[in-house]
């Protein structure tokens, strides 16, 4: 055991003591952080959208374009000041904002009043988070060629920011009977957003005047288009007999779904990586003669084991304080997450789930094991990279197939393929985690966690036998291609 630890010991420290690791420590959550607020820094970043609405039916359309556009603003305003404000005093420090904001009936004027009242004083900048702006202006011309030269930025209109060209122009036009026809312009030819805010707004404001052209009061009206089904989707998972002793389901009864996926994926990048790694060091070994050192001090199996348990103390550590960054940073900036999409927070507590947190440490820890003996049994055959590459192929595809099941689980996570996939060991680890929050039978889960350690335990026995024969070179890579019969020695 002793030398077991040793061994551990020695391979936990010759990755702790390099610059890539602490590098990898660093950079990994630096880069997802960046990862996940490019999105919302290029959203934010975008330059103000002035557009034009040139109403060719005079009905006004273009106030009622730039009114409706308003009120959706407004009241996303309000609902990331409900939630910012609920997850940090409970609904009456919720309403106590809502009463303030809701001074300006018709606007946002008062949205910084609302939040410092509450001491949410330094989250009014994420309101606006990843949301482009929009600013309706006059329009400087009439046709499309004359405006052809302001859409293309070779002339500019006067803002608040100064000259500015103009993003998009909407036309609209008549046709027969109580049809519109909207023509947009624009050299954005990506950029959907806007056009298809404009045209739902024109398609209700049809529907609104249909109705009152059937001699309906705008009351009516409003009452008809407000019309939907009332929508409850309960839990039927509980003991409940009824239906009033079911609970609701919300995001974040659906958020254990979308961890345990992004869980899983987790583990695959963190099996694949650790034991790419010790691999990639044990041939170094083996090339340098320094496995053949080793092995005249120490016995077969405890160089490894502490090989394998050196590696997955590097990997524990790494979790360790990836997960204490982000503890601190949901704690720090929690209330801006929530300005910025609710269910974000609700994503990023569901991760924190003891229950869940524990079984992913048990999968590692089974599907680390049986995948490193694996990768070290195929090291010990190796003498350089190239001839691990080679071996490396059939355990790549084995890898990438619970990769591909994972991503389509979600929405079939009662797809028999999935079920079957879970009781195969070597996908278990990952497929497995996916299904836990769809509470599979505990016969199940315990049956197929049996097997997958069963297996683990077979695979290192194996593995043992062909990593002394490796070590030993009693056996290569060109001893397992014959073996399959895709390659020859040359005699």
């Amino acid at each position: 055991m002793r030398a077991t630890l040793l061994i551990a010991r020695r391979e936990y420290l010759s990755y702790v003591a390099t610059w890539g690791f602490w590098l990898s420590l660093l950079g990994v959550p630096f880069f997802a952080a960046i990862g996940g607020l490019i999105p919302i820094l290029i959203q934010s970043s975008q330059p103000v959208r002035y557009y034009a609405v040139i109403d060719e039916t005079d009905q006004g359309l273009d106030r009622v374009v730039e009114q409706t556009l308003l009120e959706r603003r407004r009241a996303r305003v309000r609902a990331a000041i409900a939630t910012m404000a609920r997850e940090l005093g409970g609904d009456e420090t919720a309403r106590t904002a809502l009463n303030i904001f809701d001074e300006d009936p018709a606007g946002t004027s008062q949205a910084e009043a609302a939040l410092e009242a509450v001491g949410l004083s330094d989250a009014g900048a994420a309101l606006e988070a990843g949301r482009a702006r929009t600013v309706l202006v006059d329009a400087p011309a009439q046709t499309i060629e004359a405006l052809r030269p302001y859409l293309s930025a070779d002339q500019t209109i006067d803002t608040s920011e100064g000259p500015k060209g103009l993003f998009a122009v909407f036309i609209i036009r008549e046709q027969s009977g109580q049809n519109l026809e909207m023509l947009y312009l624009s050299a954005n030819l990506t950029d959907a957003g806007l056009r298809s805010d404009v045209h739902n707004i024109l398609s209700a404001h049809m529907r609104e005047q249909a109705l009152m052209a059937e001699g309906l009061e705008p009351d009516e009206i409003d009452a008809i288009l407000a019309l939907r089904p009332a929508v409850t989707n309960l839990d039927v998972r509980g003991d409940a007999s009824d239906a009033d002793g079911m609970d609701e389901v919300t995001f974040a009864d659906r958020a254990p779904f979308f961890v345990a996926v992004g869980l899983g994926f987790i583990l695959w990048t963190a099996v694949f990586s650790i034991v790419n790694m010790l691999l990639t060091s044990l041939v170094e070994e083996k090339g340098g003669k320094i496995i053949e050192l080793l092995l005249s001090t120490v016995r077969f199996h405890d160089i490894l084991a502490g090989k394998l348990i050196g590696a997955a103390a590097l990997s524990l550590t790494l979790f360790a304080i990836w997960g204490g960054v982000v503890v601190l940073l949901s704690t720090l900036f929690g209330a801006a997450l929530a300005s910025i999409d609710p269910d974000l927070l609700t994503l990023l507590l569901a991760v924190f789930d003891p229950g869940l947190l524990m079984t992913s440490l048990f999968f590692f820890t089974v599907g680390y094991v049986m995948y490193g003996a694996i990768f070290l049994a195929m090291g010990s055959l190796c003498d350089t990279l190239q001839d691990a590459q080679t071996l490396m192929g059939p355990v790549i595809w084995i890898l990438i197939v619970p990769m591909v099941i994972m991503t389509f689980s979600v929405q079939a996570i009662d797809s028999i393929i999935v079920q079957i996939a879970s009781w195969i060991p070597l996908w278990t680890p990952f497929v497995m985690m996916v299904r836990l929050p769809d509470d599979p039978p505990l016969w199940e889960l315990v049956s197929a966690s049996a097997l997958m350690m069963a297996t683990t335990v077979l695979v290192m026995w194996g593995a043992s036998v062909i990593f002394r024969q490796g070590a030993l070179r009693q056996a290569d890579a060109d001893s397992v291609r014959k073996w399959f019969r895709l390659g020859r020695k040359k005699t």
